[in-house]
Order: structure tokens, then C-alpha cells, then sequence
């Protein structure tokens, strides 16, 4: 795992672990080039190859469109959609070299809806630009046989989703939704290992959507 947040990512890396799970923590900006390259070749010269990619990190934004300025969509571009570019980049030139790979890139609901009951306009664009990055490269990578797909989360669980939210409001937009509730973190897993593993093989450019049921309102 990488993240800029070094207290965040050593927690994470210790929860898994104490599953009984290997795992790996690198400190890494997502919007600095160099370091991902760095990272991505010590993860090659450790284990020889790099199977899987997922791209997850992002902030959000609820800044209206009519009060918002070039530096707040720049910060979102940067953040969601740059940094999706980057990783893929730095991923695709080992994946082709060894004729294989997955890479999963995390859009949002707001990509399909342009926003709706996730965010506003800026954060929309940010994931709409992620998911037609994602079918740009699915359809140059394939012939490599690296597979490229994403998948669309609807509201989960997270700090990020209720962020400078009113708590009624957002409550009430929820039940909205088929499901009535937030999802989990943890149902984003079997999407996940669907589009990294064998089982997703004749999987390419295809976007999940996993929302409870939001993008049908």
C-alpha cells in the first residue's frame, strides 16, 4: 500500500497484517511522478513483477460550481484524475514488459450523474475523466494483455463521504437510495479482486457500478 499519510498507512499495514496477511507500506505522494516510479521499481526489484494495480486515493469536492475558482478544480484534476495518469503510466510500462496486468481505477457514481447525491460539478468531472482514462487505456493496453477497468462507488463509509455535510441532509438523501444506506468499504473488495484476478479475464474497459441502487434515481 501507498499513501502520503504515514500514521494512516502504518495502521492499515498492522491491521492487515494481524489478518495474517503480507503486507507493504510506502510512503508516497500520488501527484509526484518520480516517487510512484520509484515505488513501482521497488516493488519490482523485491518481488520481480507487478501483478495488480488499484487506484484509490482522491479527495473530494463540494465547492458550487458558481463559487468555485480555477486553483479548486486544478486541486481536483490534480488529485483524481492526474494522479489516476500517473500511476497507470508508470504501471503500463512494466505490465507490457512482462505481457500482463490489472489495473483498477476508482471512479465515483458522481461520473455517471455528474454529481447528484455524491458532490458537485468539479468532483464529477474528476471521475468522468477517470473512467474514459480507463477505457482510453483499456483499449491500447489489451493487445499487452493488461487489462484495464474501474469501478464506480455510490456513497461509502468513509470520512470523505460526510465531509462539511449536514448531517439531516445528507440522511436524507441516503434514503433516497434502493438500499437505504451507505455502503462499506469492504464491498468494494470483491469488485476489486473480480478486475485483478483471473476471474475478470474477459473483462476490458468495463466499469462496475457498486452504489446500492443510487445511479438508478
Amino acid at each position: 500500500m501507498a499513501d502520503i499519510n504515514d500514521e494512516k498507512l502504518n495502521e492499515s499495514v498492522e491491521e492487515l497484517r494481524r489478518e495474517g496477511l503480507l503486507c507493504e507500506g510506502v510512503k508516497m505522494d500520488i501527484t509526484d511522478a518520480q516517487q510512484i516510479k520509484e515505488t513501482i521499481r521497488g516493488i519490482v526489484e523485491t518481488h520481480g513483477r507487478l501483478d495488480g494495480v488499484v487506484n484509490n486515493a482522491g479527495i473530494t469536492s463540494k465547492v458550487k460550481f458558481l463559487e468555485s475558482s480555477s486553483a479548486d478544480f486544478d486541486k481536483v484534476i490534480n488529485l483524481n484524475l492526474r494522479s489516476v495518469y500517473l500511476c497507470c503510466r508508470a504501471a503500463a510500462e512494466v505490465m507490457v514488459k512482462q505481457r500482463s496486468g490489472a489495473i483498477v481505477n476508482i471512479a465515483s457514481v458522481a461520473a455517471r450523474n455528474g454529481g447528484g447525491l455524491m458532490s458537485t460539478s468539479l468532483y464529477a468531472a474528476s471521475k468522468g475523466g477517470v473512467i474514459s482514462l480507463t477505457k482510453g487505456l483499456a483499449r491500447e493496453l489489451a493487445p499487452y494483455n493488461v487489462h484495464v477497468n474501474s469501478i464506480a462507488p455510490g456513497s461509502i463509509d468513509t470520512p470523505m463521504t460526510t465531509a462539511d455535510r449536514d448531517p439531516q441532509e445528507y440522511q436524507s438523501t441516503i434514503q433516497k437510495m434502493p438500499l437505504h444506506r451507505r455502503g462499506q468499504p469492504e464491498e468494494l473488495v470483491g469488485p476489486a479482486i473480480l478486475l485483478l484476478s483471473d476471474a475478470g479475464s474477459f473483462m476490458v474497459g468495463a466499469t462496475l457500478d457498486v452504489n446500492g441502487g443510487s445511479y438508478m434515481y
